[in-house]
């Protein structure tokens, strides 16, 4: 069903950067040979948005190696990776250092792309357009990251033609916040609508207004990590932020699924918002298996970050090509949930969210053989009322309880629900979401907040999530208390969405609250085997931003090291 298939073989070898995408500079540069009719602008702009799909962006390592390092998520390992997740990063590391190549290889896309576009009359001027806005959207969006990961960093405005003079300066973060904001905005007019489209891959106008918000959130909170006691900008940058949410909210295209698993089975299955009510503005495609060369754009999400069998079955005849329970996937388990993340859906009697996206039961399996699944198991009290079995296989309850142990694995994107056969063991088809209109809401919520303090705006859009998970309305609350409440929300609506991270660096708490850790792993319910993870909350000040990479710096003679890499 994917409308954007991001080939990965086949893009930008022709006319864009070398096609191994982690060579720094472009060996061939053959524009005037490409752009010659509509179908190569678009395979064009398709290289533009690949770098979403990487492995070393959405397809895995960003949601789990870069950005998942919070305090709602640990890694389910005693012998640590060297990452952020597990707060033993430096510039050397691989992960980093990948996720600053593809982002610059993205820019360097778009770059080209804009460029060239309009070097054939012959292709329409609404179809140029068109494939300008969503470049120059997609650059803008490239460099946020940039700016959320490091701060300051080079801007590149043209693409490059040469090896020569590339050595250029960090420029001022707030500088290049100006150019994307002005660039966003100026895409906006040339972008589709969300009911013109009937997938969730390509940027429209809800996408852009929704990152416009994101990034003046974002960027109202900056004077948090630079330690400054505020910004004059502030409210400013909140009142824009409300401004482009509220776009989004009164356009009237989008809304909330009546299910909160139903938003991630469609991602997991290859739906695309099916109940008809566009709640999930902006996806990262995956597809296929990558078993043949025609379904090589699929990911990792459900493998490492999410849930799956503990038992790999993609080599068995019997049971590769089997989907749902029979063939659960497989997945390393790598992401748990915190006892935070637990306490708070509990003390909410948040079942609705909190049983999807923590795991709320276990695969039973046979002892014999291929050791097939022959059931779930679920931990205490979370199996549904009534439900006795799934696909003809029983549901039991784990006796005794195990509510000694509540550090489970998060389960939000799971491969049960993979419709590709056969099952890869490693690469899945699931999609990962960048922008849902829940967020939106709550940052609306926030910024109606912090402008004008809880008015019935900021309620409304509080309580539409909150009325989804079947949770009492929030009323008659300070401007303090409910920005908490606020806080709270967004982690047990946005957990494992590679999001959290950012919030608390925004919130001037990434420290206080990760080094604040060391208190949960001690108390009851932290699972003792998972005692290790005290380990991966260490992080120090300098964590609020990442280490400018050793290869750049090695590269670009102009480029400095970030404080206390």
């Amino acid at each position: 069903m994917k409308t954007i298939k991001y080939i990965i073989l086949s893009l930008l070898c022709i006319g864009s950067v070398s096609c191994n995408f982690l060579d720094k500079e472009p060996y061939e540069l053959t524009p005037e040979t490409y752009f010659n009719n509509e179908t190569e602008l678009s395979s064009f702009l398709i290289g533009v948005y690949n770098p979403l799909m990487q492995e070393f962006f959405y397809g895995n390592n960003y949601p789990l190696y870069i950005a998942g390092g919070d305090d709602l998520t640990f890694y389910q390992r005693s012998s640590p990776y060297s990452s952020i997740l597990c707060a033993n990063a430096n510039s050397a590391n691989a992960d980093i250092m990948t996720y600053w190549r593809i982002l610059y290889d993205g820019i360097n896309r778009a770059n080209m792309l804009l460029e060239n576009a309009d070097k054939n009359a012959e292709i329409s001027q609404t179809v140029r357009d068109k494939a300008k806005a969503e470049a120059l959207f997609l650059r803008s969006f490239y460099y946020f990251n940039l700016i959320q990961g490091w701060g300051d960093v080079p801007l590149r405005l043209t693409s490059a033609q040469s090896v020569e003079g590339l050595s250029i300066p960090r420029t001022d973060k707030q500088v290049i916040y100006d150019q994307i904001i002005e660039d966003i905005k100026n895409t906006i007019p040339n972008l589709p609508k969300a009911n013109e489209l009937s997938h969730t891959g390509t940027v429209t106008q809800s996408v852009a207004q929704g990152i416009l918000a994101r990034i003046y959130l974002f960027r109202a909170g900056e004077h948090y990590r630079d330690n400054k006691a505020s910004d004059s900008n502030s409210q400013k940058y909140f009142e824009e932020a409300k401004y482009w949410a509220e776009q989004v909210k009164t356009s009237n295209l989008h809304g909330l699924t009546d299910s909160y698993s139903q938003v991630f089975t469609d991602m997991c299955s290859d739906q695309y918002n099916s109940t008809g009510v566009r709640e999930s503005l902006w996806e990262v495609e995956e597809a296929g298996n990558r078993i043949t060369s025609a379904n090589f754009s699929a990911g990792r999400i459900g493998n490492t970050l999410g849930f799956g069998s503990t038992n790999d079955y993609s080599a068995s005849n019997t049971y590769k090509n089997y989907t749902g329970m029979r063939n659960p996937g497989y997945s390393y388990r790598f992401a748990y949930a915190s006892l935070k993340l637990y306490e708070l859906y509990e003390s909410q009697g948040d079942t609705e969210r909190g049983n999807w996206s923590i795991a709320p039961y276990e695969y039973d399996y046979e002892t014999t053989g291929e050791k097939p699944v022959k059931g779930r198991i679920y931990y205490d009290g979370k199996r549904p009322a009534g439900l006795t079995s799934v696909e003809g296989m029983p549901c039991t309850d784990y006796t005794p309880a195990q509510s000694v142990n509540k550090t489970r694995c998060a389960a939000k994107y799971r491969r049960e629900l993979e419709a590709v056969t056969p099952k890869n063991k490693n690469y899945t088809p699931i999609n990962f979401p960048i922008l849902r209109y829940s967020d939106v809401l709550l940052m609306l919520a926030e910024a109606e907040n912090e402008i004008n303090g809880p008015t019935t705006l900021a309620y409304e859009c509080i309580n539409d999530v909150r009325k989804r998970a079947k949770l009492t309305p929030l009323s008659g609350l300070s401007k303090d208390t409910f920005r908490e409440a606020l806080k709270d929300e967004r982690a047990m609506e946005l957990c494992f969405e590679a999001l959290r991270r950012w919030d608390l660096i925004r919130w001037g708490e990434f420290y206080s609250k990760m080094t604040d850790m060391a208190n949960y792993i001690t108390k009851p319910g932290w699972n003792t085997g998972h005692a290790y993870a005290a380990n991966y909350y260490k992080v120090t000040p300098a964590y609020n931003y990442f280490p400018i990479p050793d290869w750049e710096i090695s590269t670009n003679k102009a480029v400095t090291q970030n404080t206390g890499w």
